[in-house]
């Protein structure tokens, strides 16, 4: 058994690293690049064409190992593509790939990348890569490799000409191989990917460099773009193709296809410290992009009652929060000295794990569950859901005294109200599923004051992350932070997290059956807020004219997304009149006779509408 493997991992940028016997980072392109990445090979070390990677692509790497490295099998992997040694049969796209979204320790034990499980596997070929890709399944347009080689805008056929003439020059063995893979094949082999045999690696790497340099003696690159400028990686990725079927066709070499993955994302979580040395208030807020509008307005309200007398460190957690709404909110908040807004995706945390998602929420509603690990640097931080505004000072809040407690938040008089009553499967699913000692102390989650370093003494990222996963809980991670927090939760002023009358129906309807003490703290609460939340489905930048929706748009109109909270409603508006209009039609072509809606069908639309209406009507009528 051959276990001297090295499988390299190329990477232009800073990205998680597994720590693993056959894996080997290498820096492509270092010796262009501004920055040295620390932990891991350099492809600009002793005899390299690392200054050529514009061109060559993840091949610099493939370079450097075939001029210095010693193994038994040599393999090269992506900084954000991986084989899979699973048994396992993942869903894959078009192009092959199966797509993940986070790199971590939990997505490669999902890839099955046990050290004896690849040492055995792979001792047992040749040639390992990745499946080919269906070439007429990928676009209607490709029937061969050429078609899709000429077909992107930046890559021209005289390359591939050029390319023929060089192999039916120097290695005439696999001109029709190479012929046949461009102009008959409807599959090909991409991403340069593979795992080979000390002798196959230095024989490929032998061809294959030697046909690239001759390809750049004899074609301009100069006036390419910047994408064509890629010409030799391309042009690698199409020769491994024809390398591979020539050898498994002529030499008999034993041959092997492991799925390949593509992680979305792939940067280290970094280590997150207070933005201010003293008097800092942590604020953070979890929300997608599409809600950057909405974050913006929440943002606002907090600058205009904020204290010159405390620091406000803001967190953003986000896995998909484009640039240009990070700018926006940046400007929303202006430069304020004792302000600081940064950005974060805490999605790695909750990789491998299948949390439950309904209705209006989302993933990103977890994304407080993970705070203590996440922000091991804090003692103490300020949640607030996006849905909301601040009429107070949050500093005010966030110097609420939790020693000894969990968290910090308000009772939840609309839970109450449905317990009660108002929807009978609640009291049902509370009591079983939740079995709270004492119902009616159940909290409204949109606020709270956690307790970090408590939580990080109680529980484990693991065992919070196992409950929240181990069902499918009501409201998600509200009910889990009641059922992991029971008597340790410090009871705020229910001001400040007043929920708005929802629909109109919340306080005469719903709270009005929670018991009078929740009744009576709710609607004091109402008559000096500090903090408002729109929870519910009817949010007020869709419904202003909602309660307290004049409050919202005070702040909505002054933010840089006015604009776009306008078109929003009123395209959200002009779906529900087409709805409401598309409704009315159907009740009124419901009403006539069938008689009535065959001659009108005539009259209005034609012979051949009529005898469609008399078609759907014996359709309707038959047995």
């Amino acid at each position: 058994m051959k276990e001297n493997i090295k499988i390299y991992i190329s990477c232009h940028k800073k990205c998680y690293l597994p720590k693993h016997d056959l894996l080997y980072p290498i820096q492509v392109g270092a010796a262009k690049s501004k920055k040295r990445f620390p932990n891991m090979l350099h492809d600009d070390e002793g005899e390299n064409i690392s200054a050529k990677n514009q061109s060559y692509c993840e091949l610099t790497a493939q370079y450097w190992a075939w001029k210095h490295e010693e193994a038994d099998y040599y393999g090269f992997f992506h900084y954000r593509r991986y084989m899979s040694f699973s048994e396992k049969q993942f869903k894959a796209n078009k192009f092959q790939d199966v797509e993940m979204e986070y790199l971590t320790d939990n997505a490669l034990k999902k890839l099955n990348l046990d050290k004896d499980t690849m040492i055995k596997k792979i001792n047992q070929y040749d040639i390992i890569t990745t499946p080919p890709v269906n070439l007429p399944k990928l676009h209607r347009d490709l029937h061969n490799n050429y078609d899709q080689y000429v077909l992107t805008p930046y890559q021209y056929k005289e390359d591939i000409e050029v390319l023929l003439d060089i192999i039916k020059e120097k290695y005439p063995a696999y001109y029709d191989t190479a012929y046949s893979y461009f102009y008959k094949e409807k599959y090909g082999y991409y991403c340069n990917m593979f795992i080979m045999t000390k002798e196959l690696f230095h024989d490929y790497s032998e061809w294959l460099f030697t046909i690239l340099e001759e390809h750049e003696k004899r074609r301009d690159y100069s006036e390419y773009t910047i994408d064509g400028k890629r010409i030799s990686g391309y042009l690698a990725e199409r020769m491994f193709g024809i390398y591979y079927t020539y050898q498994k066709k002529y030499k008999k070499v034993r041959c092997c296809e492991l799925q390949r993955t593509l992680f979305k994302n792939v940067d280290v979580p970094e280590k997150i410290k207070p933005a201010f040395a003293e008097k800092n208030v942590p604020i953070i807020v979890a929300a997608n992009d599409y809600y950057a509008p909405y974050i913006s307005t929440l943002l606002l309200s907090i600058r205009e009652h904020s204290s010159q007398k405390n620091n406000y460190d803001i967190l953003i957690l986000s896995h998909d929060m484009k640039k240009e709404n990070k700018d926006n909110l940046l400007a929303t908040l202006g430069k304020v000295e004792n302000f600081s807004l940064r950005f974060s995706d805490p999605g790695s945390f909750l990789d491998g794990y299948d949390l439950y998602t309904r209705g209006h929420f989302s993933v990103e509603t977890y994304y407080r569950l993970v705070l203590p690990e996440m922000l091991s640097e804090y003692d103490k931080v300020l949640y607030i859901d996006v849905d909301m505004v601040a009429v107070a000072d949050l500093a005010e809040l966030y110097h609420t005294d939790v020693e000894g407690y969990l968290l910090a938040a308000a009772h939840d008089p609309d839970t109450a109200g449905l317990y009660n009553g108002w929807q009978p499967d609640r009291k049902e699913y509370m009591d079983k599923e939740l079995a709270l000692e004492n119902p009616y102390y159940y909290f409204q989650a949109g606020t709270l004051v956690m307790n970090l370093k408590e939580f990080r003494k109680t529980y484990t990222t693991k065992k919070i992350l196992d409950v929240a996963a181990s069902k499918e809980w009501w409201l998600l991670d509200q009910d889990i932070l009641n059922k992991l927090c029971e008597h340790k939760v410090k009871f705020l002023d229910m001001s400040w997290n007043v929920m708005f009358d929802w629909a109109g129906i919340r306080l005469k309807e719903i709270i009005r059956l929670a018991p009078e003490w929740l009744y009576l703290e709710y609607v004091e609460a109402r008559k000096h807020p500090k903090i408002i939340h729109y929870a519910g489905p009817e949010k007020p930048w869709l419904f202003p004219e909602g309660d307290f929706g004049s409050i919202y748009w005070d702040y909505a109109k002054k933010t840089p997304y006015y604009e776009v909270l306008l078109y929003r409603m009123s395209c959200y508006a002009g779906n529900k009149e087409i709805e409401r209009v598309d409704a009315g039609r159907r009740a009124n072509r419901e009403a006539m006779s069938p008689v009535y809606r065959t001659i009108r069908c005539l009259f209005m639309y034609g012979p051949v509408h009529m005898f469609r209406e008399i078609k759907r009507e014996l359709g309707k009528n038959k047995g």
